[in-house]
């Protein structure tokens, strides 16, 4: 008797082969699992659908699959990142309009794919409830001005979610970008042809064009090339990186204001420190208890909605396991590296609390290298030596992760992975670590934007969003109570938005009152504060200085020691002591060597 075969095999097994014949990549091994996509060289996870889910749901599955392939073959990550605006709207229009081409490619192919990354596409929109927007302040430019050019180059209509966000968008756009939206579509298979017309668009819709490579990158293709190998492994293909990330990864603002505003923004990155600012700041910036006050011209509209939660309030105990077991899972093929860390970064830290030896005493251990001296002159008393402790400051590290959006997939894993080992380590080194994230309640406002709506939409009104920062483990609680707390990183519906500095400010203040005499605050993120209410009533740049505010009064006025990982993206524009990880496999040595730097007494 034949056994029954199991259709979810059945359905992986073609899935695979069809990736790998979309991609032309015989080596690539895909494996299902739950949770966020992978891309890591020729190895790709993507999510496993459940038995008895609908073909709505399965199609969904496949887009992803087939986004994959379509990326790894026609997606060109060097080119994509020297042409990649530098921040906001225009960066985010720019990923939308490249996932356009590459859907495009696929869509007028194959019939099939084009009904999956329909489906995909759907999928996303409404995840990131894109069809719940009910004014066009709501809706995101960049992704708006994404799926119009997805329509123009598939000719094919757009899913209902993503109809509602493009329809409030699109009489502006085609007005005025129109001409170069249909151009378009002679360069769909030369991707440097289609980047450098994308120029023409962001141009068109006044948004700015500033590249994020530094000039002396763009003008020497070979030290491009050397430089994207050695730094940009795999990240461009992920899927979460290309769409899911999407709705947090950019901001939007009005249309006319941006290029300018952004334009300052940059302007004062090297000046701030040369005008006003920096004389009044730390005159009122600390208090007396070492806390932070924000008084630059930063504020929320309100914060009754704003809320501190336990990682254990914000779901079941059994989903939170659940959750724990799938972050094991991705601790697995790096079990031999996190144990190198581990050992590598204890063995650091205990240096610092190694033993010396007092010399020349009467009594004690005999010193071995004073006998020859006994010997050719017996007169000669002999010597004792005796260990002696060093001082060892008692520390506290604490460590704030990112837990917005745009960390969703690769990132956020990495981002787990650095505090399960830093948290285990540093309790076993006898130092005291507590673990924080930072997010939102809600997408694009909450009830705070609700509530601003209800006085009359006052102008100017500040932060437009409900602050949620979360404690995955404090201080004083036991690894072993806190650990399983850390697999909430990887609940996709949490990571909403992110406010960076209000975040900062409020992991300086948990430490900078407590006893121990060292204290490490330690940022993991991937890139500059992104709230879409909040931007769309403000100046451009209105997080972003309120960050810079934050970064310069702890590394300025503090006692607090500052050091900051960018996951994928470099933020040593920012921070003063900073390092930049790609992969989960250097998380050794950037980590090792940061974290031992701060605890050198003559650092």
């Amino acid at each position: 008797m034949t056994p029954d075969v199991d259709p979810l095999d059945t359905f992986k097994r073609a899935m695979t082969a069809t990736m790998r014949a979309i991609a032309e990549n015989e080596e690539m091994e895909v494996s299902f699992g739950k949770g966020g996509t992978s891309v890591q060289g020729n190895n790709v996870r993507v999510p496993q659908p459940n038995y008895g889910c609908s073909d709505t749901e399965l199609n969904a599955v496949r887009g992803i699959g087939d986004e994959i392939a379509l990326k790894m073959r026609y997606h060109d990550s060097l080119v994509h990142r020297r042409f990649t605006p530098s921040a906001g709207p225009a960066q985010e229009l720019f990923e939308w309009v490249e996932d356009a081409r590459v859907a495009s490619i696929g869509t007028m192919r194959m019939e099939g794919v084009a009904r999956n990354l329909d489906a995909n596409l759907e999928a996303i929109c409404r995840q990131a409830e894109f069809d719940q927007i009910t004014a066009e302040t709501e809706a995101p430019l960049g992704v708006a001005v994404g799926l119009i050019v997805r329509q123009h180059l598939t000719g094919r209509p757009l899913p209902p979610a993503a109809e509602h966000v493009a329809q409030f968008w699109r009489d502006y756009v085609e007005a005025n970008a129109g001409q170069d939206i249909e151009a378009l579509k002679t360069s769909i298979h030369d991707q440097h042809d289609f980047a450098v017309r994308c120029q023409n668009i962001l141009r068109d819709l006044g948004l700015s064009t500033d590249l994020e490579d530094p000039p002396e990158l763009q003008q020497n293709d070979s030290d491009v090339d050397t430089l994207e190998d050695e730094n940009e492994p795999e990240t461009e293909y992920a899927p979460e990186d290309v769409v899911l990330d999407e709705d947090s990864y950019g901001d939007e603002d009005s249309e006319g204001e941006t290029s300018t505003v952004e334009m300052d923004a940059d302007m004062d990155m090297s000046e701030l420190g040369a005008e006003s600012e920096p004389e009044e700041a730390p005159q009122s910036a600390i208090d007396d208890l070492g806390r932070i006050r924000t008084t630059i011209d930063y504020k929320s509209f309100t914060d009754e909605f704003d809320e501190v939660v336990k990682a254990e309030e914000l779901c079941d105990a059994e989903e939170l396991l659940q959750l724990r077991g799938m972050l094991d899972q991705q601790l697995v093929p790096l079990k031999h590296t996190t144990a190198k860390l581990a050992n590598r970064l204890q063995r650091k830290l205990l240096a610092k609390q190694n033993r010396t030896w007092e010399f020349d005493l009467e009594e004690g251990l005999l010193d071995t290298s004073r006998l020859s001296q006994v010997v050719v002159d017996p007169v000669n008393p002999l010597a004792y030596k005796q260990e002696k402790e060093m001082q060892f400051r008692d520390t506290v590290v604490s460590i704030l992760i990112d837990s917005s959006g745009s960390m969703r997939g690769r990132c956020i894993t990495i981002a787990a992975m650095c505090g399960d080992i830093l948290g285990q380590t540093l309790e076993r080194c006898s130092v005291r670590v507590e673990i924080l994230g930072f997010t939102t309640c809600a997408w694009r406002g909450g009830q705070s934007r609700e509530e601003w709506i209800n006085q009359g939409k006052p102008s100017h009104p500040g932060r437009l969003n409900d602050l949620r920062h979360i404690i995955y483990k404090a201080a004083d609680d036991t690894w072993r109570r806190a650990r399983r707390n850390l697999g909430l990183m990887l609940r996709e519906e949490m990571l909403k938005e992110n406010i960076d500095g209000e975040a900062l400010i409020w992991a300086h203040n948990r430490i900078v009152s407590r006893q121990e005499q060292r204290k490490i605050l330690m940022v993991i993120s991937d890139g500059l504060p992104v709230d879409n209410s909040t931007l769309l009533q403000n100046p451009s740049n209105y997080l972003t200085e309120h960050l810079k505010f934050a970064i310069e009064t702890i590394e300025q006025q503090s006692e607090v020691q500052l050091v900051a990982i960018g996951i994928g993206h470099n933020v040593e524009e920012h921070y003063s002591r900073a390092v930049t990880i790609n992969d989960a496999e250097q998380l050794g040595g950037a980590m090792a060597d940061q974290l031992a730097d701060l605890f050198d007494e003559d650092g």
